[in-house]
């Protein structure tokens, strides 16, 4: 369990009485900041704000929180219902702590404060006034609310064993979380990394708002709903036995005809906009089921629990949703981002040898295009990371999700820096519409292709050849295929088509050196062409 728990909410939500009964169950100090402010100053938090000023009390309210952030012994914390007004504050809190967030609705909110009337910002106004200010004081607090990692429910019928019994499940489950993704448009959601973390996903479910106000459907395809059937059921219990949708698996079925499928399911049994779609599956169906999401009726909640090791740190997070034209793979989408990712590791036991590989592409990626020392770490534990060490998958998951996460609270829609993460992208597309995506794996072909991206670097003079030879080293270390022979006339007119093409320009990510990539346009045919080589049986150095 994370050092500190925080409590914050509104107001009456009942921080105080909760954080208290919290930590005498975990044997824990528990600390009000607001009765700590009123020790320091010698007087009420109301002769604060009267005398001194609300600024005047904010600044205190920060200063107490940095101090209990930085206090090493375990601590439960009652917030004051503004502290997380100040960004400061928020960042100190989430760095230090898991933040949970009480709630209740306004109506309880107003007849609990309405007891002793001594709240300065709600004083001396009528129940209907007071109601009508919590109401437009939640809404601008929301927000700085939503920063919260999970959200509690306090009702007036709930016992306070109850309450607490629930904190603590939720807690549990969030002894998974593993790091967050802040997008560049605002927003913020988790990312869980963790053994066996999908039977207990209600816990999610419950902290994020979503049960029990929204009506759920578990999205997989027909592959995965025969070798994770038991997996699939337990989620789909967790989310009070909800229907399962089936897309019939592969890339080839990646299509806006399969997708409308789903729509038919969902109008058919009166899905509303309080819907929730749960992905259970790899990046194809969470790509259609993301897409999905991001249209039905406008716009609906989707988490991802991605099955695949590729999806895992690849797909699954940063948000680009679509299905594929005959005409170029995920040339109809958008940028929708999950409510969560979760990443439970023993579902790539069933993973085969392949599909392993395919994963391995993109974490090899990460390395190259962002990372040296990362790139290392996979040199220098090729044995572990065939062998499926356990450590060493959840470190590549954990640094290739975080890779992905800061780039994507750069550059979200891919205006700039998100490109990078097309590196062996273009090529590797272009083999996978030359073969009817049927002979690779989209990781697999993304493989061929960083080899081939690499030449073409190599051939304008970008990248030493040593760097190409440890790039190639390490994929023929981990398995990945070295060759494959193709026409490069029709490739050339395959990466036509491109979502990374420009009008009038030809987009590469090339690489500089290990760690570093960059965009480079319309690149000579002759030398595109001449780079096959790189995977043409004798080209291959």
């Amino acid at each position: 369990m994370r050092q500190h728990i925080f409590f914050t909410g509104f107001m009456a939500s009942g921080k105080s009485r909760t954080g208290r009964a919290m930590a005498e169950r975990l044997g824990r100090p528990f600390v009000d900041t607001d009765a700590v402010i009123v020790e320091r100053a010698g007087k009420s938090i109301s002769e604060i704000f009267e005398q001194d000023g609300e600024a005047k009390f904010r600044e205190m309210e920060a200063a107490v929180i940095a101090e209990i952030a930085n206090d090493k012994n375990p601590q439960v914390v009652s917030l004051g219902g503004g502290a997380l007004n100040r960004e400061e504050n928020i960042k100190i809190i989430r760095d230090s702590g898991t933040l949970i967030r009480l709630w209740a609705k306004p109506e309880i909110l107003s007849e609990r404060i309405g007891r002793k009337n001594t709240r300065p910002l709600l004083a001396n106004l009528s129940d209907e006034e007071r109601l009508e200010k919590i109401k437009v004081m939640l809404k601008e607090r929301e927000k700085n609310y939503a920063h919260a990692d999970f959200s509690v429910e306090s009702t007036n019928d709930a016992s306070e064993t109850h309450v607490i019994e629930h904190i603590l499940r939720m807690l549990r489950f969030w002894n998974s979380h593993a790091l967050d993704v802040c997008p560049s448009s605002g927003g913020r959601y988790p990312i869980f990394i963790g053994e066996n973390i999908v039977p207990d996903s209600s816990a999610l479910l419950e902290g994020l708002r979503l049960s029990p106000t929204h009506e759920f459907l578990v999205c997989t395809d027909t592959t995965i709903a025969k070798a994770q059937g038991n997996m699939l059921n337990m989620l789909r219990g967790q989310a009070g036995r909800c229907p399962i949708f089936k897309f019939q698996a592969g890339e080839r079925n990646k299509t806006l005809h399969n997708l409308n499928q789903l729509f038919s399911f969902m109008l058919h049994r009166g899905y509303t906009r309080k819907s929730c779609l749960l992905q259970f599956s790899g990046g194809v169906v969470g790509d259609m089921a993301g897409f999905g999401a991001a249209t039905y009726q406008r716009g609906i909640p989707f988490i991802q629990f991605p099955t695949t090791l590729l999806s895992m740190v690849d797909s699954s997070v940063g948000g680009k949703v679509a299905v594929n034209h005959p005409e170029g793979k995920n040339m109809i989408g958008a940028f929708y981002q999950p409510k969560a990712v979760v990443c439970d590791l023993s579902v790539l036991s069933t993973l085969n040898d392949t599909e392993y590989l395919a994963g391995l592409a993109e974490i090899v990626k990460y390395g190259v295009i962002y990372d040296e020392e990362f790139f290392r770490y996979l040199e220098e534990n090729t044995d572990k990371i065939k062998s499926r060490d356990s450590e060493a998958l959840k470190h590549m998951i954990f640094r290739s999700c975080q890779i992905k996460a800061e780039v994507v609270g750069i550059d979200e829609k891919e205006s700039g820096l998100r490109a990078i993460l097309n590196y062996g992208h273009t090529f590797g597309h272009a083999i996978e519409k030359l073969t009817n995506y049927n002979m690779f794996s989209h990781g697999i072909a993304v493989s061929l292709g960083m080899r081939v991206a690499a030449r073409v670097a190599v051939a304008l003079g970008m990248l030493d050849e040593a760097a190409e030879l440890r790039q190639n080293a390490l994929l023929d270390a981990l398995g990945f295929p070295q060759t494959f022979n193709i026409d490069t006339e029709k490739a050339w007119n395959a990466m036509s088509v491109d979502k990374k093409a420009e009008k009038g320009t030809r987009v590469y990510i090339l690489p500089e050196k290990i760690g570093k990539v960059q965009k480079i346009v319309n690149v000579d045919k002759e030398i595109i062409n001449k780079s096959w080589d790189a995977i043409r049986g004798k080209g291959v150095r």
